[in-house]
């Protein structure tokens, strides 16, 4: 991470035109190799999957194509060689269009950041740093018990009443902190690499990088997924960078 000055540029806003603060992340972005193309029908309302794509496929019988994909972490500048395989899917205006498409970039090799450049907001979604274990103290921020009150200080005062005879979802409890699947809506995209104005010192990523405006989950290395934001309609372009700096921060 690290911390840029921008122009606000949201006119609705008392700061508009004048210099911002805001803190970045740097997300790597390998290509995307892809290998096949996988098609999906929908059957009494439960979607099968048909197969791969095939010229003697029947398009009528098709509601969804996806393309398969590899990225390969050691094309980032990590030390892991296996890559990742995941299904993305081609969601465009036909299905027939979307099926020729896919047959044109299958054994291709696609670049994230064609992409990411018409995006004004993204979503990242990722797994979580992992706690273990855990209180629920500090899993839900619950207040400690004065220091005579029982046995327990740092447990709840009650789990429920008499009756219903049972422990309703509500009362915090000890279980498992992060290392969970979570959504960041809305993350707006301040600019990738080799573009003008964009120059950081991130001497581990080998590959393109998107500068992304305020903080992802998880730890560093671990895979995230960036698609095309969902709570946001219009696509800003990128805003006016005044400043970028990583300047006391491991990188």
């Amino acid at each position: 991470m690290g911390h840029a000055i921008i122009t606000d540029d949201k006119e609705s806003t008392p700061n508009f035109g004048k210099p911002l603060f805001v803190p970045f992340t740097v997300v790597a972005i390998p290509p995307m190799h892809v290998v096949d193309a996988r098609v999906y029908g929908l059957y009494d309302g439960y979607r099968i999957n048909l197969g791969k794509l095939s010229d003697s496929l029947d398009i009528s019988k098709v509601n969804e194509v996806r393309a398969v994909v590899d990225v390969i972490p050691k094309e980032s500048g990590f030390s892991q060689k296996k890559p990742y395989r995941l299904e993305i899917p081609v969601s465009g205006k036909d299905v027939k269009a979307d099926v020729e498409y896919v047959k044109k970039i299958v054994n291709q090799t696609l670049q994230p950041k064609d992409f990411l450049s018409k995006w004004g907001y993204v979503d990242v979604i990722g797994v979580t740093k992992g706690k273990g274990f855990q209180g629920p103290v500090k899993r839900f921020g619950i207040k400690r018990k004065q220091h005579k009150s029982r046995k327990s200080v740092r447990a709840v005062g009650t789990i429920g009443p008499w009756h219903p005879a049972s422990v309703m979802y509500t009362v915090p409890r000890a279980g498992q902190m992060g290392y969970q699947r979570r959504t960041i809506y809305s993350l707006r995209v301040l600019g990738l690499s080799k573009e003008p104005g964009i120059s950081l010192p991130v001497k581990k990523v080998t590959s393109d990088y998107v500068i992304l405006m305020g903080s992802v989950q998880g730890p560093k290395g671990r895979p995230l997924l960036i698609r095309k934001a969902v709570r946001v309609e219009k696509e800003l372009k990128p805003p006016s960078i005044l400043n970028l700096s990583l300047e006391g921060i491991k990188v």
